[in-house]
């Protein structure tokens, strides 16, 4: 029996010591918050963006496209031009970029790439800080239809954005899924330069894999969330 209430004691001393560690791990933890140091851990912030306001707002989200650059075989990229405002990690953008007019369902290509030393996005797709998306246009909002699209980048290495720099959104023409016609599988919609409320952080520019971009006056509508 002695030894018996010896071993019972040594198991509630061991369980007893046990629960203290957790304790303390677990205090440690909320103290410091999700690792970066602060009681709330990392935050996403909207960073870069061109999303002008119609008026007061009462007739729409935003400000009516006038520009409607199409995606396919004769205009393979598109891209919009920014510069990053927050230092953190890239985490999420949006697009306006709808179902072109083609019979023909397709795919096209996002990728966030720097700027050459002209200010043009780099026409080599493996620059990218983040991995090729690809995307079945089946899926895009009807014709012309004004409404962000959300990319989510989510652990992809090299994400990491430091305030000044400079990048862009690229679009591009992957394939069509028939051949029925060369009108645009998709568009992607902004403002020309006549427009109100022109976007000075960048650039709208359209162009091709390592052949080149040349930049425009259009800017089509963006936003870039970052993560610090």
């Amino acid at each position: 029996m002695v030894e018996m209430s010896q071993r019972l004691k040594a198991g509630l001393n061991i369980k007893g010591a046990l629960a203290v560690l957790v304790w303390l791990v677990l205090s440690t933890f909320l103290l410091t918050g999700c690792g970066d140091g602060s009681p709330e851990g990392p935050i996403l912030f909207v960073d870069a963006e061109f999303d002008p306001m119609t008026g007061d707002g009462s007739s729409g989200r935003l400000e009516p496209a006038d520009t409607f650059k199409p995606i396919n075989e004769a205009n393979p990229a598109v891209a919009q031009t920014f510069t990053v405002l927050s230092t953190g990690k890239f985490e999420e953008f949006q697009i306006v970029v709808t179902d072109g007019e083609s019979v023909d369902d397709g795919f096209i290509r996002i990728t966030v790439r720097p700027l050459n030393a002209m200010g043009e996005p780099n026409d080599d797709p493996s620059t990218s800080i983040i991995r090729a998306i690809d995307v079945d246009t089946t899926t895009l909002p009807a014709t012309l239809v004004e409404t962000f699209t959300t990319f989510d980048v989510g652990m992809d290495p090299g994400r990491q954005v430091v305030l000044g720099e400079t990048y862009a959104i690229v679009v591009e023409f992957v394939s069509r899924t028939t051949m029925t016609d060369v009108n645009p599988i998709a568009r992607v919609l902004g403002l020309s330069e006549s427009a109100l409320e022109p976007f000075d952080g960048g650039t709208g520019s359209t162009g091709e894999n390592f052949v080149g971009f040349t930049n425009n006056t259009d800017d089509y509508f963006f936003r870039t969330f970052v993560l610090r």
